[in-house]
């Protein structure tokens, strides 16, 4: 029933959201709500994102169950963690109302604004969508913002705007994003991962293709042009696009990068074969400058002036999660970051090099057993540039032990390699590590999607 229903955003009904704390969710709770919808919904523990949503007026009820969907209620939105045995999807089976996942109800709202943009690619989507929207907000143009995680520009994951504007992340996995139709259809990059939906790199390849497809036919493309896979995205398609990135045949590249002694990054920019001057950016790393020549791209589309554009560059000081500095133990300075793919970590790594530091320090948390088991080598290969790395647990998430693979498994080809790596069955043993063994000027980073971030958030409480 979902895909034939049409939300009628002339007439606001009653939205009930199954799993409405989630980041996404409880954003387009809250969107829906401003737009003159009746929202409920329900989680199962109450949260900092679910009290806020209260305070709005949000009906939420804690625990999922059948009597939570009554008749009232027009449309039933879900995530795709949702399985069909919950209480609350199947009552709403039962009483016949429409039920529509969480993608197909974001591509909906998309339609009412005749400015979007959608920021797609397996790395960078929150940075990249944060980038952007720093730059919309100094020019002034009111945008709507969606984002994976949380931006203190805008005080969370949601910004409401009153503009044609509106700027959202574009998640592949399961393909949610072939339910948006967007007039800026934004790629990153490809690579393998979400390897317990896709089958192999052909099939996300295919994936991003049908995502391009999708954009306006008046509207823009934009790409990263040093991917191998940009011909096979582009072909026979017949919008407009830009290319991006650090060879100089792109539409957008850098020139002269150079890194401050925080490790902030600068460039000069050329658009076009132009050169435009310099840039200026407030976070680290070279996957950075890529981010940025991506959202530079965007925003000079929409006809922003580059003065707007360098001011929003600048006070975007990184994302929740992104290379964050989380405090200092003593002299050690302690980071989080939110990589849990090998592309990610390298970056990340590679990022904290130009960060001033004695010895670098890496506590890695693995994400999901599928992940870690397809790209076993590719982890180890990445930590290496860490000088210690110590391995927590893997961190199921959606996933349940079959017992084929385990954090021993990348601590045994670090080994192997002659790495200094240690590995610890609980966060208590690692900390107690960290405190016996991290010294001096050390940089001390947390990593991993998970529930990694406790533990430099403890040893800073504790210190």
């Amino acid at each position: 029933m979902s895909f034939m229903y049409e939300i009628d955003f002339t007439h606001p009904g009653k939205v009930h959201f199954i799993g409405i704390g989630g980041i996404s969710m409880s954003g387009f709770a809250e969107l829906l709500h401003s737009m003159g919808f009746t929202i409920t919904g329900s989680d199962w523990h109450e949260s900092k994102i679910t009290k806020h949503l209260e305070s709005l007026g949000i009906q939420v009820v804690y625990g999922q169950k059948e009597d939570n969907i009554t008749k009232d209620i027009d449309l039933v939105v879900y995530t795709a963690a949702v399985k069909k045995t919950n209480p609350e999807y199947q009552a709403a089976e039962k009483l016949n109302l429409p039920l529509m996942e969480r993608a197909v109800m974001v591509g909906q709202v998309m339609k009412n604004y005749s400015s979007a943009i959608a920021i797609a690619g397996t790395h960078g989507k929150t940075t990249t969508t944060s980038i952007a929207s720093h730059i919309f907000l100094a020019a002034n143009l009111d945008p709507t913002i969606s984002v994976g995680g949380i931006l203190e520009a805008i005080g969370g994951n949601i910004r409401i705007g009153h503009s044609k504007h509106f700027i959202t992340e574009a998640c592949e996995y399961t393909n949610s994003f072939l339910h948006f139709f967007p007039t800026v259809g934004m790629i990153l990059n490809i690579e393998e991962d979400h390897m317990d939906f896709f089958k192999d790199i052909e099939d996300i390849k295919n994936s991003f293709h049908k995502f391009a497809s999708q954009t306006a036919d008046d509207g823009l493309i934009i790409i990263n042009g040093d991917m191998e896979h940009t011909d096979f995205i582009l072909n026979g398609l017949a919008q407009k696009h830009v290319t991006f990135g650090l060879n100089p045949e792109n539409d957008y590249t850098a020139t002269d990068i150079a890194f401050d002694k925080e490790g902030n990054a600068s460039y000069n920019l050329v658009a076009h074969g132009e050169p435009k001057g310099r840039i200026a950016l407030n976070v680290k790393g070279c996957h950075n400058v890529m981010n940025s020549l991506a959202a530079i791209a965007c925003t000079e589309a929409i006809g922003l002036p580059l003065d707007a554009i360098r001011k929003g560059l600048l006070s975007f000081g990184g994302t929740h999660r992104r290379f964050e500095y989380k405090g200092s133990l003593g002299d050690v300075t302690v980071i989080d970051d939110y990589a849990h793919h090998p592309t990610e970590i390298r970056a990340t790594l590679s990022a904290a090099k130009d960060y001033p530091h004695d010895e670098l320090w890496v506590i890695f948390q693995p994400h999901t057993y599928t992940r870690t088991k397809a790209f076993l080598p590719e982890f180890a290969k990445a930590l290496e540039q860490a000088d210690h790395i110590v391995l927590a647990d893997i961190y199921a998430a959606r996933e349940v032990d079959t017992g084929e693979v385990s954090s021993k498994d990348v601590m045994k080809l670090l080994q192997e390699d002659g790495q200094d790596v240690h590995y610890f069955p609980s966060f208590e043993e690692i900390k107690d590590f960290v405190k016996a063994h991290v010294k001096g000027h050390d940089l001390l980073i947390t990593m991993g999607a998970g529930n990694v971030v406790e533990i430099g958030e403890e040893l800073l409480a504790e210190k």
